[in-house]
C-alpha cells in the first residue's frame, strides 16, 4: 500500500505542477514513477479527484444562448476567459492559463502512463477481468478528453473538409518531451472512435461504481461522437446499444422539484446517468447566470422540467437541475440525451414513426402524469424541429449546447445568431462567423512553438 501511495504522489506532483504551468511546459528532466502492478494501475484509474472533475466543456457553455448576464455581473467577472468568452472576444486569455486545456491533457498523460504500464504486465486467466477493465478505463478517459478538446479547440466536423482542417494534438505517449503537432480533424475523430471501440470490448456492461466507465458509457459517448460527425446510422446503432444495457428513465412526477437539488446525489439513484463526471462551475455559472427568457417560454404547461431545472432568485430564473444532485454539472451523456440522439437519427434517416416513438418515450416522463399529449404525424409540423427544441430544453448545462450550435450552423433552418447586449454595446455571433465557434489555443502553448494557432 505504501508503494501505491508513493507512486500516486509522484504522478500527482507532476500533474499539480502542470495545473499552474501548462502540461506541455513540464521540465524535461522530471521523471514519472512507473506503476508496477495491476493494483497500482487500479489506484491511478480510481483517482476521481482528477479524472471525474471536468474543466473543459464549461468553456463551451460560456458562449451559448441558454443564459445571459447583465452588465454589472459581467463587469464583476474576474477571470479573463470567462469574461471574454461571453462576448466571443478575439483575445480570450489575456496571457493567463487555460484550466480546461491543462486539465484535459493531465488526464491524457494519466491514461497514457497506464496504457504503457499495463502493456508490460502479463494478462492471464486469473487477472483478465481486472486487466481488461484497467486498459479499457484508460482508453475511455483518453477518448473522452480528446472528444472534449475537439469541441472547443478545433472546427466542427465537416466530412468534406475534415482531412484538411487542423484538429488537436493527439498525445499517445506519456513522454513529456514528445513533439507536439496538431492532427487533422479527421484523425482526431478517428482516434476517439478507435479508443472507444477498443474500450467497449474490454469494459463491463455496467460499472460497480458510476465513477468508473462501462460499456454503456462507451456506447453513449460513441453515439454523441457519431452525431457530431453526422454519421446518423452509426450514432443510432450506438444509442440502441446503450439503451439495450439499461433504458430506465426518471419520471419527474415522482421527484420533489421543490428541493434545491432535486436529483439523487452522486448518481447512485439516477438511473439515467451512465457515468459521474463533474463539470466544475465557473464564477459565471455559480453566481451570475440568468436563464434565457425565450428558452423559459418554450416549455409547455405541465412540463415538470421548469420546476425541476430552475428556481427563482431576485426575480430571475436560475439553474438548479444538475444531474449530479449537487453544485456541479455533469457533461457526460445521460439516457435522456441518448433517446434524443436516437430520435434525431431516426428522423434524419426518414424513420418518422420511430423518431416520434423515441421522443414520446422520453417526454412522457417529463410531464405531470396525464398532462403530456403524445406527438403524432398529424399534430407535429416538423419532427426534426421538435427534436432539436427538446434537446435544448432537456440538456441545458450538460456540455452539448455549444456543440449543437456548431454542428447546426451550416443548416439554414436551424442555424442561429446569438446576441449579447451589455449597456450600450451589442455583440453578435452569427452562423457565418466560423472562426468564433473555435476557441484559440492557450497563449502559453503557442509560445512553446510547434502548434499553429486557430484563426480568431
Amino acid at each position: 500500500m505504501k508503494k501505491i501511495y508513493s507512486i500516486i504522489y509522484c504522478v500527482l506532483s507532476l500533474l499539480m505542477t502542470s495545473c499552474y504551468g501548462d502540461f506541455l511546459e513540464i521540465e524535461p528532466n522530471r521523471k514519472l514513477a512507473v506503476p508496477a502492478t495491476l493494483k497500482d494501475l487500479d489506484a491511478l484509474m480510481d483517482n476521481t479527484t482528477l479524472l471525474n472533475a471536468n474543466a473543459l466543456l464549461i468553456m463551451g457553455e460560456i458562449g451559448t444562448d441558454d443564459y445571459y448576464l447583465n452588465e454589472t455581473d459581467w463587469n464583476s467577472l474576474t477571470n479573463p476567459y470567462q469574461k471574454n468568452g461571453y462576448v466571443w472576444a478575439k483575445d480570450i486569455y489575456e496571457g493567463q492559463q487555460c484550466p480546461g486545456w491543462n486539465n484535459a491533457y493531465q488526464k491524457i498523460l494519466y491514461a497514457n502512463l497506464v496504457l504503457e504500464s499495463i502493456g508490460k504486465l502479463e494478462r492471464s486467466t486469473k487477472n483478465e477481468v481486472q486487466w481488461d477493465r484497467i486498459k479499457g478505463t484508460a482508453l475511455f478517459w483518453r477518448a473522452w478528453q480528446f472528444f472534449q478538446l475537439a469541441q472547443i479547440f478545433c472546427d466542427d466536423y465537416q466530412k468534406e473538409s475534415a482531412n484538411q482542417k487542423m484538429g488537436i494534438p493527439i498525445r499517445l505517449a506519456s513522454d513529456i518531451n514528445q513533439q507536439n503537432t496538431r492532427a487533422t480533424i479527421e484523425d482526431t475523430y478517428k482516434q476517439i472512435v478507435q479508443d472507444l471501440t477498443e474500450a467497449g470490448d474490454l469494459l463491463p456492461a455496467l460499472a460497480e461504481e458510476k465513477t468508473r466507465p462501462s460499456k454503456q458509457a462507451v456506447y453513449a459517448l460513441l453515439a454523441r461522437t457519431y452525431l457530431q460527425m453526422k454519421e446518423y446510422e452509426l450514432a443510432k446503432e450506438q444509442a440502441e446499444r446503450c439503451l439495450a444495457v439499461s433504458d430506465v428513465l426518471i419520471s419527474y412526477s415522482d421527484m420533489n422539484s421543490n428541493l434545491n437539488f432535486p436529483f439523487p446525489l452522486y448518481a447512485r439513484g439516477n438511473t439515467e446517468q451512465p457515468l459521474l463526471d463533474a463539470m466544475i462551475r465557473t464564477q459565471t455559472f455559480a453566481s451570475f447566470l440568468k436563464i434565457d427568457t425565450a428558452l423559459l417560454r418554450s416549455y409547455e404547461a405541465g412540463d415538470l422540467r421548469v420546476a425541476t431545472y430552475f428556481s427563482v432568485s431576485n426575480g430571475y430564473h436560475v439553474f438548479k437541475g444538475t444531474y449530479n444532485g449537487y453544485a456541479t454539472y455533469n457533461p457526460f451523456p445521460a439516457l435522456d440525451e441518448v433517446y434524443l440522439i436516437k430520435a434525431e437519427c431516426n428522423e434524419r434517416m426518414g424513420n418518422h414513426d420511430d423518431a416520434l416513438k423515441d421522443l414520446n418515450q422520453l417526454l412522457v416522463h417529463r410531464y405531470q402524469k396525464g398532462a403530456y399529449q403524445a406527438k403524432t404525424m398529424e399534430n407535429t409540423k416538423n419532427i426534426l424541429t421538435e427534436i432539436l427544441n427538446e434537446r435544448r430544453k432537456s440538456l441545458i448545462f450538460r456540455g452539448v449546447r455549444w456543440s449543437d450550435l456548431r454542428r447546426l450552423r451550416t443548416e439554414a433552418a436551424y442555424a442561429k445568431t446569438i446576441v449579447r447586449v451589455l449597456g450600450n454595446k451589442r455583440y453578435e455571433l452569427s452562423p457565418e462567423q466560423e472562426h468564433l465557434y473555435t476557441w484559440p489555443i492557450p497563449d502559453n502553448v503557442i509560445n512553446l512553438g510547434g502548434i499553429t494557432q486557430n484563426v480568431r
